[in-house]
């Protein structure tokens, strides 16, 4: 029984090691991003800003190649995560969504029915060409981050502008939006913009009355796959169905 048990705790011991040694070569295909602003209504309080960063479960055990995401706001650089195939690791990094708005007049106070420019799109930061979607979340929150039910989301308006992006309205709410890119984003290439405004509307003012400290919360999630064996890759990291067109189109089903 000892040898017995010996074998078992040694095959046990190589199964974890091969274990190990895949995660290395294993190379995450699917990646996201996501930038989160909390924006203040109110002067009284202050602003806050966050970003964060995941990784999706989807993985191919390929030919090791970069892969990498850029958010874009109005042409400068918000955020980043690329794959650095020579150091084996991730690199990521970037700062705010809308600080011109926060470094702005009225102190950083957004005035009710004016539309912002906000054009946010994607680069493939990356070395391989990839498919790209965007998820926008858009509520209202208190002082404590608590949501605010009685907020509509739709007060706040993020004007979409088309430019090759379909919304996949099946999975939307009131909160969420989701966006496909419909092109190859090639390496080191960019996506049309996906939106060319924020406007809070003017109703807002209103309903804010007895309300204190509220601010709304804007944000923008990206992800992208690998264009080979595209259907399989979409469907595995993001859990829907897409057919891609002979001139590489993505479509949802």
């Amino acid at each position: 029984m000892k040898n017995f048990g010996k074998k078992e705790r040694k095959e046990k011991e190589r199964a974890a090691q091969r274990q190990k040694k895949n995660k290395r070569v294993g190379i995450p295909f699917a990646l996201s991003l996501a930038a989160a602003l909390l924006l203040v209504f109110s002067a009284a309080s202050s602003s806050r800003a966050a970003l964060t960063y995941y990784s999706e479960n989807y993985s191919a055990e390929l030919q090791m190649f970069d892969i990498g995401v850029t958010l874009l706001e109005n042409g400068n650089e918000v955020s980043w995560r690329n794959y650095a195939r020579k150091d084996d690791e991730w690199q990521e990094g970037g700062g705010e969504l809308l600080s011109h708005l926060l470094e702005g007049e009225n102190g950083g106070k957004v005035q009710p029915g004016r539309a912002y420019e906000e054009k946010l799109s994607v680069r493939n930061s990356g070395s391989i060409d990839e498919y790209v979607r965007v998820i926008i979340y858009r509520y209202w929150e208190d002082k404590d981050g608590n949501r605010v039910t009685d907020m509509p989301p739709a007060l706040i308006d993020l004007g979409l502008s088309g430019g090759g992006w379909i919304e996949d309205a099946s999975a939307g709410t009131e909160e969420r939006t989701v966006l496909y890119y419909t092109g190859i984003v090639p390496a080191g290439q960019q996506t049309p913009a996906l939106s060319d405004t924020l406007t809070i509307k003017e109703e807002t003012a209103v309903m804010l009355e007895g309300h204190e400290g509220i601010r709304f919360v804007l944000e923008a999630e990206v992800n992208a796959v690998q264009t080979h064996n595209a259907e399989d890759a979409i469907k595995s990291a993001w859990g829907v169905d897409a057919s891609i067109g002979a001139d590489g189109s993505l479509s949802l089903k």
